[in-house]
Order: C-alpha cells, then sequence, then structure tokens
C-alpha cells in the first residue's frame, strides 16, 4: 500500500501568493533605514533589479514599472528555534545585509539598481514558503545562475570549484581563491532571456520583445 502524503492544500498556497503581492518593496541601498522595523522578524524575501547588466536586460524591463520579477528568493530563519529560544539573531535584515554586502562587492553590480521585499512568516512556514515563491517566480539566481547565496567555503574545501554567481560577478574575496568555472555570459544568454521571456509572460509583466 502507497504511503498516504499530506499536501498543503492549494487555497493556502494562492493565499500565500496574494499576501505577497500587497507587500511593498524597497531600495536595498536604503536596508538600514528599516532596520527597527524589519528587526526581530523571520520570513522570505525577494530581490530585484533594475540596472544595465545585459545578461539581466529582461529582468530589468520585466521591474520597470513595478516588483515584478524577482531576480533571488531566499528565507531568514530563527537560527535559535531548534533549542527553542524566541530572540531572533539575524533574521530578515541579517540575510539582507549578507546580500547587500555580496552586491556591494561584485564589480559589476550597483547595489543602489536592486529593491527589497519581505513576507514576514511565522518560523515554521519560512521553509514552505519559501520552496512556493521559489516555484512561482523561478528567479534566476536560484534556478540558472546559482552561488548568491552562499558563504565562505570551510576548512578543506578551498580546491572545489568558483560558483556559477561569483565567476559572473566577480569581487567576493573567498571566491577569488577558487578554482575559475567555465561559464561565460555568452553561454548564458540565451538560456537567460528565454527564461526570462517566459517567467514574464507568465506573471503578467513587461516583456522585452515587445515591439
Amino acid at each position: 500500500m502507497p504511503l498516504e502524503v499530506f499536501q498543503a492544500p492549494a487555497t493556502l498556497r494562492n493565499e500565500l501568493i496574494e499576501f505577497q503581492t500587497r507587500q511593498r518593496c524597497y531600495p536595498l541601498a536604503e536596508l538600514e533605514q528599516l532596520k527597527e522595523e524589519l528587526s526581530g522578524y523571520v520570513g522570505v524575501y525577494l530581490l530585484y533589479y533594475r540596472g544595465e547588466f545585459p545578461l539581466y536586460s529582461g529582468i530589468k524591463i520585466a521591474n520597470q514599472n513595478s516588483c515584478c520579477m524577482p531576480i533571488y528568493i531566499g528565507k531568514a530563519e530563527n537560527p535559535g528555534k531548534r533549542t527553542g529560544k524566541e530572540n531572533v539573531t539575524g533574521g530578515l535584515i541579517g540575510r539582507l545585509r549578507e546580500h547587500r554586502s555580496s552586491i556591494l562587492k561584485a564589480t559589476n553590480l550597483d547595489v543602489t539598481d536592486f529593491d527589497f521585499e519581505v513576507v514576514a512568516m511565522a518560523v515554521d512556514l519560512v521553509a514552505w514558503g519559501e520552496a512556493i515563491l521559489i516555484r512561482h517566480f523561478q528567479p534566476v539566481w536560484c534556478s540558472i545562475i546559482s552561488g548568491f547565496g552562499i558563504h565562505a567555503p570551510g576548512k578543506g574545501r578551498g580546491a572545489q570549484m568558483r560558483s556559477m554567481w561569483d565567476q559572473i560577478h566577480p569581487g567576493r574575496s573567498f571566491a577569488e581563491k577558487l578554482s575559475p568555472n567555465p561559464v561565460t555570459i555568452e553561454s548564458l544568454q540565451t538560456q537567460v532571456t528565454q527564461h526570462c521571456q517566459n517567467v514574464a509572460t507568465r506573471l503578467g509583466c513587461p516583456v522585452e520583445n515587445e515591439g
């Protein structure tokens, strides 16, 4: 007899997506002005790009009028949840600071070209919420170009290859010590462009090839 599997009802998924659409976008460069508002919360965050990096022209166009197509989605959970602690160290503000730092270090990205949105959630729902929103939006930095959210490799792992993200966006010091990744912007352009067109059409965002 096959094992019975519990599935979250579709209405709950739809409620999360509808809740996300009501959240406000903020400039990532102004993150510190929101630290009091974000402090103490966990949940999911979405990063949006509006800059001139050629690989992401479809994302820039999708976001020209509003925050429509995120380039990255991640989660911030309570580090103390397994021990029963209720205080949140880091949370949403901590993770967003880490990502802001990575963008600031990249030689070909500008933090002023990024906006962010947060979906504050009960801690037990965070991992589920992240998975739902990633499947819905299919962000490029989650589905095609991996490595944005990683940290410096631990001892003994320094021989590993540089992530795709670090190869495309050099600047993080720990990545410069790793072996080069053979991926190139040219090799990704067609895939990223087609992906963005497909996602933009499905989400109802402005599309790059519109006349």
